[in-house]
């Protein structure tokens, strides 16, 4: 069976629990493709209300993004609030972003119903404004308390400056609501929680194909089938043409972690909290403290996948650029994974065919949204509830698949180059 990729999270995860291929036929109410975030709180959502569900995943639980991510879980969508808005109208917008911080409560009361290990789990993320863009995050955050109903607490640049060794800030905001843990153990733990419920789930058993039989849909895997009534297409980044309108829509771009050696002392010494931590650059650059006194830092977008060697390199200069302190630091392992996103920045959750349901589209924050979208489709299978058509709107828009990738890494350049200028 295939292995995971190695990183922090699967360095210090216990891996023994392993799920079987699928062989034979097997009969569900629910069948649910992928095995992360999306796919496993699907799973337990339904198998919650005591529905039939069983889960297809092609590796292993977790083996993409949602196991190898920051581990940030925040409200909201790749959309900016004062964005979406603008696109859908402040009532909706209110309703949506009610909606995303609905999930972080769901996500903390899971981890406490089910007893789920996720690391250490810290609340508060810190967003910075860059130093060039001035008190940016004070316009925010009485946007967001005007428009939002959010208490955001500010931070001066001289309190941002009191707290972290870098002048490269400008004023920033700390979100309570939001938090940080392992997410390769929240998405395993999930999965033991379906499975608790009566799911059944299956890893080394990718989808082939899926077709009508009836009105229920058989989907074929190496090893078996799978009849279902429902079908849930949750691939993210990691979706195959087993239905190419979602793979034509899905733009797989790719993000990169990596972590340091422990630092000891000298970590709060440069990083003075223990919030996550990130920034309003263009790729925006997250990190944050671990407990065993390691940083984990992100950031960079990119079409290709680098060498394990060349993002250590890239990473740990970005590091240094912002936290000259820590230029000699030495990164112990990086790696990289593929977000999900669609072209008008915005998940998409629901049906797009006689129920065939799909969530996708997450971007960089699918830690809290994924869970959010397994709630909407369980709750729409099991009871007809149709809060999941607030993103009917948005659709699966033509994106030509991976090759969407092609713009995204030459926006990503352009302010590359830009930033590049503007620090001579």
């Amino acid at each position: 069976m295939t292995q995971y990729q190695d990183n922090h999270y699967v360095r210090t995860t216990d891996l023994t629990t392993r799920y079987p291929a699928l062989e034979g036929e097997v009969q569900a109410e629910v069948c649910v493709i992928g095995g992360g975030m999306a796919g496993v709180a699907t799973a337990l959502d339904l198998a919650e209300r005591g529905r039939s569900v069983v889960l297809l995943e092609a590796k292993r639980i977790g083996f993409g993004a949602s196991g190898r991510n920051g581990g940030f879980v925040v409200p909201g969508y790749p959309t900016r609030p004062a964005d979406l808005a603008a696109m859908v109208g402040l009532e909706d917008a209110r309703e949506l972003y009610t909606m995303s911080r609905g999930a972080l409560r769901l996500i903390r009361a899971r981890i406490a119903r089910y007893g789920m290990d996720v690391g250490e789990l810290v609340m508060g993320r810190l967003i910075f404004s860059m130093a060039e863009d001035g008190e940016a995050m004070a316009e925010n955050a009485a946007y967001m308390a005007k428009n939002f109903d959010r208490e955001l607490e500010v931070w001066s640049p001289s309190k941002v400056r009191t707290t972290l060794a870098t002048t490269r800030y400008g004023d920033g905001s700390l979100d309570p609501e939001a938090f940080s843990l392992d997410p390769l153990k929240l998405a395993r733990g999930t999965a033991a929680a379906a499975v608790g419920q009566g799911a059944r789930l299956y890893e080394g058993s990718p989808a082939l194909s899926i077709v009508p039989v009836g009105a229920r849909h058989e989907v074929r895997t190496p090893g078996g089938r799978v009849l279902a009534d429902h079908m849930v297409l949750a691939g993210g980044g990691y979706v195959n043409m087993v239905d190419w309108k979602v793979w034509a829509a899905t733009i797989p771009v790719a993000t990169f972690v990596m972590v340091t050696e422990p630092l000891g002392e000298n970590l709060a010494q440069v990083i003075g909290t223990k919030h996550s931590l990130a920034d309003r650059s263009f790729a925006s650059n997250y990190y944050r403290p671990l407990a065993d006194g390691r940083l984990l830092w992100g950031g960079r977008v990119g079409m290709l996948m680098p060498s394990e060697e060349a993002l250590k390199a890239k990473l740990s200069r970005d590091m240094a650029w912002f936290y000259p302190d820590l230029a000699e630091v030495k990164a112990e392992v990086a790696w990289g994974g593929r977000m999900p996103y669609l072209r008008h920045r915005m998940p998409m959750i629901g049906a797009i065919g006689p129920n065939l349901w799909v969530a996708t589209g997450f971007g960089g924050l699918g830690m809290g949204i994924t869970t959010m979208a397994g709630s909407l489709i369980g709750a729409a299978i099991a009871e007809g509830d149709t809060r999941w058509q607030m993103f009917r709107r948005f659709g699966l828009p033509f994106a030509g698949g991976p090759l969407g990738r092609l713009p995204a890494q030459a926006i990503y350049w352009a302010h590359q180059a830009r930033g590049r200028l503007a620090r001579r």
